[in-house]
């Protein structure tokens, strides 16, 4: 069932990369929008909203929100100096720290992974599978200083993705829409809370904020909406984060396919040119962790 939400997420994930190429918006003002606009998107719902019971889920979502401005703001800033391509092909070596996190956090896995070393070690091949698949596709001399830049991000991505886990392990299965939006909703205030000091701390103009320049592209970030939500639904049904993390880098194959598409129709544009056997063993190996996790 997981998996089935993984796919739709990196459909989202897709469209809003392709969103991204047309949308002319500084990096200060997204990190704002990115935390806002699905908060007040959200509020009117929040009458109809069911509540969690659990005091822990309100502090790990706030936890959330400073974890998600600090690694959003050194993605950016990688971004900036190396491109977006280069640094995006080096996000997958999260997805180790993803699962050594996740075994620390709950070791009865590790302990119920070493009574069938077979199943451990498909696990452990299929996700180093989906790494090296997934980071080769884009190489780049500067490898070794965005390595050195960015390790605090990959230990913050991980603790993204292990989080958003133990969320939703405080919720039930009645409640997992509304336990999404209350997700959503705190997250995206303290995103936005801390983005908007640091935007005014540096001195930007605030009317650069609700300029429609800037506003007619904010609706892209709906999709960070219908990304979010559905990847909330893997997590509760998921026995081990990194499973989704891994699999989640799918939305690579929708961009090469999407890409094709464009290319036949005579779109210009930059799209990724991938190779076919390493998208392949993307493929396997994300069939290889839901058969591994079903097992």
């Amino acid at each position: 069932m997981w998996f089935l939400f993984v796919v739709i997420t990196s459909l989202f994930n897709c469209a809003y990369y392709f969103g991204n190429q047309i949308a002319k918006v500084s990096p200060n003002v997204f990190m704002f929008y990115r935390g806002a606009v699905p908060t007040l998107f959200l509020l009117p719902f929040l009458p109809f909203i069911t509540y969690v019971g659990a005091w822990q889920f309100y502090v790990l979502c706030i936890l959330q929100g400073l974890v998600i401005s600090f690694i959003d703001y050194r993605n950016f800033k990688a971004m900036r100096t190396w491109g977006a391509e280069a640094v995006s092909s080096l996000h997958p070596i999260s997805i180790g720290a993803v699962f050594l996190l996740w075994l620390m956090i709950k070791p009865i896995i590790l302990i119920n992974y070493l009574d069938d070393l077979w199943r451990f070690g498909g696990i452990v091949i299929a996700l180093g599978g989906i790494i090296y698949a997934t980071a080769s596709f884009q190489k780049s001399e500067h490898s070794k200083q965005m390595l050195q830049y960015l390790w605090p991000y990959f230990l913050g991505a991980a603790l993204c993705d292990v989080i958003n886990k133990l969320c939703m392990s405080y919720v039930v299965k009645e409640t997992v829409s509304s336990a999404s939006c209350l997700y959503i909703m705190i997250t995206g205030a303290v995103v936005a809370m801390l983005n908007l000091i640091i935007y005014v701390k540096n001195n930007n103009k605030i009317n650069e904020l609700y300029n429609f320049s800037n506003l007619k592209y904010s609706f892209l970030i709906l999709l960070l909406i219908g990304s979010m939500v559905s990847k909330n639904f893997a997590m509760y049904n998921v026995s081990n984060p990194s499973f989704v993390s891994a699999t989640l880098y799918l939305y690579i194959v929708w961009i090469m396919l999407v890409g094709k598409v464009l290319q036949k129709l005579g779109k210009s544009g930059n799209y990724r040119i991938l190779d076919r056997k390493k998208v392949v063993i993307l493929l396997v190996c994300a069939i290889g962790l839901v058969l591994l996790d079903n097992k």
